[in-house]
């Protein structure tokens, strides 16, 4: 590798290391900020962000091959449908309750 080169690919994992450091501080106050269903939101956005970084940077799926980022993708569709799925599932079962089973008076 060239110096050039190095040194370029230095700085890209310096930028890396710093956005996923700010990437934590970030979920670190969601975490103590009140915003309701937002802090899920937030939370889901900041966990996509460092994915993104970790898959491109350090997995190389940035520069590698048509087929390698096709089947990441299809791998991450695949669990996108089976969370969507999941939470229908969930969504639409009824509410049983059960009843008090505390001790007889």
């Amino acid at each position: 590798m060239k110096e050039r080169e190095f040194r370029r690919h230095g700085l890209k994992l310096l930028a890396a290391w710093a956005a996923l450091i700010v990437l934590m501080l970030a979920s670190l106050a969601s975490a103590y900020v009140p915003l309701g269903p937002g802090n899920l939101l937030a939370g889901l956005g900041i966990a996509v962000a460092k994915a993104a970084i970790v898959a491109a940077l350090f997995m190389h799926l940035a520069r590698d091959a048509r087929v390698l980022r096709f089947v990441g993708g299809v791998a991450l569709a695949t669990l996108a449908l089976l969370f969507v799925l999941s939470g229908v599932d969930y969504a639409t079962r009824p509410e049983l309750r059960v009843p008090f089973q505390g001790t007889p008076r």
